[in-house]
């Protein structure tokens, strides 16, 4: 879950433990998206960034993707090669998640 305390949070579905916290973004979490191999979370926060996150480890992959205001909406294309993002700037940018894993 993404949340208005910048954090995300890893929860076990069968009885609600709070596996771990995530911490990096610096304003709230608006957006998340699971990646198609279930590897990554890909989170949008109103600090203007998307970080990618590895699920194995609960750290950030590589540097944040910024954009020019504070982000809305984020989303993982089916094949898990790109990220799609909106914020508030009015753009929707398209990132690939290729090569952000490449560079980590």
């Amino acid at each position: 879950s993404g949340s208005y305390d910048a954090t995300i949070r890893k929860w076990r579905t069968i009885d609600g433990k709070e596996l771990a916290v995530l911490r990096g973004h610096t304003n709230s979490v608006r957006s998340l998206c699971l990646t198609p191999n279930e590897r990554y979370i890909v989170s949008a926060s109103s600090d203007c960034s998307i970080r990618i996150w590895d699920l194995k480890t609960n750290q950030p992959v590589g540097d944040p993707l910024l954009h020019d205001d504070q982000l809305l909406a984020v989303a993982v294309s089916p094949d898990g090669k790109y990220i799609a993002s909106a914020g508030s700037d009015k753009k929707i940018c398209i990132w690939s998640l290729d090569a952000v894993l490449e560079r980590y």
